[in-house]
């Protein structure tokens, strides 16, 4: 089975006030601009800066409007929202931070020896023969 890489970028806007930082967007990369943010804090008291997620287009979306400082998200920006940023007047800058991948990890009394991509897609996509969704898409 082929290892599934997906790139986590953050987008930075060029100009970013000193003392005070506005961090919004992808809930998978939250945990870690968490952390990042805790330990920035430690070293430079009199700086202010908020973490909050929402999903990588909720970050996007708020950039464009101006109520965020730096997008954490878990995509590269679309062609779309790169034309909007443009006709804003706004110049990003995406910044790979961390890659993470899926591994599939059977028990050993199962008696499921190999997996297609095409059978985990629809164990983790597709519906079950019942009708139910055996997981959300993300």
């Amino acid at each position: 089975m082929k290892r599934l890489i997906i790139a986590t970028i953050a987008v930075f806007a060029v100009a970013l006030s000193a003392n005070s930082q506005r961090i919004k967007g992808s809930d998978t990369v939250l945990p870690v601009s968490q952390k990042e943010a805790e330990d920035y804090k430690k070293t430079n008291k009199s700086s202010s800066v908020s973490v909050t997620g929402g999903g990588s287009g909720v970050g996007i979306s708020a950039l464009l409007a101006g109520t965020t400082d730096i997008v954490q998200a878990s995509r590269r920006i679309k062609f779309d929202e790169h034309q909007k940023m443009k006709e804003v007047g706004k110049t990003v800058k995406e910044v790979i931070i961390a890659y993470y991948a899926l591994a599939v990890v059977v028990h050993p009394s199962n008696k499921v020896g190999k997996l297609t991509r095409k059978q985990l897609e629809r164990i983790f996509i597709e519906k079950s023969k019942t009708g139910k969704k055996l997981a959300s898409k993300t």
